[in-house]
């Protein structure tokens, strides 16, 4: 167990074989094969980046780490004309471990003999700091600067500037790009790999630090099956417990996706540290000291693809340097690999602990990292339980409906073109052959409602497009079955969080949505195959709300009024007048904006949720204006939110979760656990407070879902359906 890291050689693209020499091609490895991944390519060290050395938001500055540390070049200026006794910048990035190695510098440079007049090494800081120089004596000369890092090594070898002022002659800030005539050196490309013995044998970059680049995503061509893949590095700097910092995506040639979080405590770890001491780490130790074995056990399918990625939008870039995949195969994307040195109780442990989509139990993996770190607990204290019923594993729609569709009594659940009927959920589908959608991608059926729409005793299904698409409705044929009839409502529905209430009064429910750019209603006519009559409520000068819509009596008069992100229509005391008054107002919230007296004050207050970042408010008109306040910031793509007295006492609490790959894995957050929840409202000498309490751990919500006693024992279930299925959960009596 003590053979050292062994290097291949410079080998400019050419495959672990090659390097090996003729005596040792054929002591190959009978199981394993390196993954071909891509090395630093032949372009600029130099760009404007917003990270420093250890991976850290900051300003954006000129920095050569757009290739790695081993980058290197030089950037210089346009030629100038020095008129100033003084040239002010900030820099930062180091000159080596250790200092001293004069590589990488600031330089003000003599146009004509191309001698440094004045230099500058970098600090030994990845924060910028201020200098100087004293030009007075070179008033005059015609001038460049020139920032170079001629460092090849791995690390602290990087050069990083913010501003230069020397006068009106040339001054630059870099947070503001890259001016125009500054040019760079050509890099010249090194690439080194070297061999990592063990149990699991790896080929890694020398020069690239990990496989997943700056821009916080690498698609790996594959096109074989694989029993285990194994997966080097599995770091993240200044990483903590329970942090997702990204994933591994397995794509298969049939279209389905696994997802393994990169999840600190269990699939990652910070840089530096110690393995985790929770029982839930599934890493390994490697012969590097700062690097780890992940193990996956993709399906008994070929792996069209494996995708790695940063979260988006938050936390530094994961660090995997090498993949080894256990396959026979042959493919051009594998290479072969030294016979390793097998190590049966450690090739028993990564079988044991690898990770498959089945197993192991995230919420397990939770609770073993919590309690091995100290963590805090999510609050347990209530006694309302669910039973969680996964109804249909597939992709259906992102909405759902309740209804006696067959009306034999019992209540059936909708979702998409398919019915699911109760009490055992045998799945009928609507429009012949019942479609399923992939996840990387969306379904045709964003929300779901349900309504007699052609009046003949039967519940029809209204089915809300894409955003920007059709909505239509489906005509249910009745105890005579067969296929149901499809008519269009509407030709382009705007908005994610269409709401269908009965907003007027009169009986009869109107669909709230975006027409263009206006905020209306819908409903049908007479003759109801026909489309559907429209009315915009919104005037032309008023805001076209692109996210987020809410219907509620946000005044108290006793009319329901709509919501909006930017405001509220009021709805008149004259029914037809037309445009509704607006009211400016900032509420919180980009998905349903739900209307309550929460604090029974008598002023109505508006909650929402961040159907693509962080967080959960609600928003109170006070004295000073309407403002808001946090209840929640754990979660991210608390899409779908309604309110509900979900423990019967006479509060009203709501519940909200992930609507998990919104954007197909592109939001903040986006493999964090797809967690449904809900929030009990509590009131106290005049405060209220939302305790948050956790009912599902691994399937979120949609952008639509409902509330609903679905057994008749008085007590309200949720259902749900998005991208991890048709979910019932049932609340079991006390």
């Amino acid at each position: 167990m003590s053979t050292p890291i062994r290097l291949l050689g410079i080998l400019c693209g050419v495959c672990v074989s090659q390097a090996m020499g003729a005596d040792e091609t054929a002591d190959v490895s009978a199981r394993y094969r390196a993954l071909r991944c891509p090395p630093p390519v032949a372009a600029s060290t130099w760009a404007i980046r917003d990270r420093d050395g250890a991976n850290r938001q900051v300003e954006p500055y000129l920095s050569s780490l757009a290739q790695g540390e081993s980058g290197i070049g030089t950037m210089a200026s346009p030629l100038f004309v020095l008129d100033v006794d003084e040239i002010r910048f900030t820099i930062c990035g180091h000159d080596g471990p250790s200092g001293g190695q004069n590589e990488n510098f600031i330089a003000l440079v003599d146009a004509r003999k191309g001698e440094a007049l004045r230099k500058t090494v970098a600090p030994g800081n990845d924060a910028l700091q201020e200098r100087a120089w004293d030009v007075r004596d070179l008033r005059g000369k015609q001038v460049r600067i020139e920032v170079s890092d001629g460092d090849r090594g791995g690390a602290f070898a990087w050069l990083g500037v913010g501003q230069i002022d020397a006068g009106a002659a040339l001054r630059v800030d870099f947070r503001q790009g890259l001016p125009e005539g500054w040019q760079q050196s050509e890099r010249v490309v090194e690439v080194r790999r070297e061999y990592v013995p063990g149990t699991i044998p790896f080929e890694r970059h020398v020069t690239h630090q990990g496989v997943i680049p700056d821009k916080g995503e690498v698609a790996l061509p594959c096109g074989f099956r694989a029993r285990r893949l194994y997966f080097l590095g599995c770091t993240v700097p200044a990483g903590v417990p329970l942090g997702t910092y990204g994933a591994i995506e397995l794509h298969y040639q049939t279209g389905v996706v696994d997802i393994v979080p990169l999840v600190c405590g269990f699939t990652l770890e910070g840089r530096g540290k110690l393995l985790s001491p929770s029982p839930a780490m599934h890493l390994a130790a490697s012969r590097d000291p700062f690097e780890y074995v992940l193990a996956i056990a993709p399906a008994d399918e070929v792996i069209e693809m494996i995708r790695l990625v940063a979260n988006p939008g938050r936390n530094p870039i994961p660090r995997i340097s090498a993949i080894t995949c256990e396959t026979t195969a042959d493919s051009e994307h594998l290479a072969p690999l030294p016979r390793e040195e097998a190590d049966t109780d450690v090739s028993a442990w990564l079988d044991a602990h690898a990770v498959s989509r089945a197993a192991p139990d995230r919420l397990a993996i939770e609770q073993q990292l919590r309690q091995s770190h100290r963590l805090s607990v999510p609050d347990e204290g209530t006694p309302i339980r669910f039973a969680v019923h996964q109804i249909d594993a597939a992709f259906r729609s992102e909405g759902v409906a309740v209804a006696d569709f067959n009306g034999d009594g019992q209540l059936d659940i909708a979702a998409g073109h398919v019915v699911y009927t109760g009490p055992d959920w045998k799945i009928q589908p609507l429009l012949g052959e019942a479609q399923a959608f992939p996840w990387k991608g969306y379904s045709d059926a964003f929300l779901c409602f349900d309504d007699d729409i052609d009046r003949d005793g039967a519940q029809d299904l209204i089915v809300v497009g894409f955003p920007g698409q059709q909505t239509y409705w489906l005509a249910n044929p009745g105890p005579r079955g067969g296929t149901w009839q499809k008519h269009l409502a509407i030709e382009q529905t705007g908005n994610e969080s269409p709401a269908y209430e009965d907003v007027d009064g009169d009986g009869q429910r109107e669909l709230v949505f975006l027409h263009g750019s206006r905020c209306a209603l819908a409903r049908p006519g007479q003759d109801v195959t026909a489309p559907w009559q429209i009315t915009d409520i919104a005037g032309p000068q008023d805001p076209g709300e692109g996210h987020g819509l809410g219907v509620g009596d946000v005044n108290g008069d006793g009319k329901l009024d709509v919501l909006g992100p930017a405001g509220w229509w009021e709805q008149p005391s004259t029914a037809g007048t037309l445009p509704w008054p607006f009211h400016a107002a900032p509420f919180y919230g980009g998905a349903q904006l739900c209307v309550w007296d929460f604090d029974e004050d008598g002023d109505r207050e508006v909650l929402g949720s961040s159907p693509h970042a962080y967080g959960i408010g609600w928003t109170k008109n006070t004295a000073d204006g309407w403002k808001t306040t946090m209840i929640d910031q754990e979660d991210s793509q608390t899409h779908a939110i309604h309110l509900a007295d979900i423990n019967r006492d006479g509060l009203m609490d709501f519940v909200t979760g992930k609507r998990f790959w919104a954007h197909n894995g592109h939001d903040p957050g986006s493999f964090e656990p797809a967690v449904l929840c809900w929030y009990e409202l509590q009131r106290a000498e005049g405060q209220l407070r939302w305790i948050k309490h956790r009912i599902h751990h691994d399937s979120g919500v949609g952008l639509h879902f409902r509330i609903v006693d679905l057994n008749g024992d008085g007590l309200l279930d949720i259902v749900t359906s998005n991208k991890k299925g048709v979910y019932c959960f049932e609340q079991l009596v006390r």
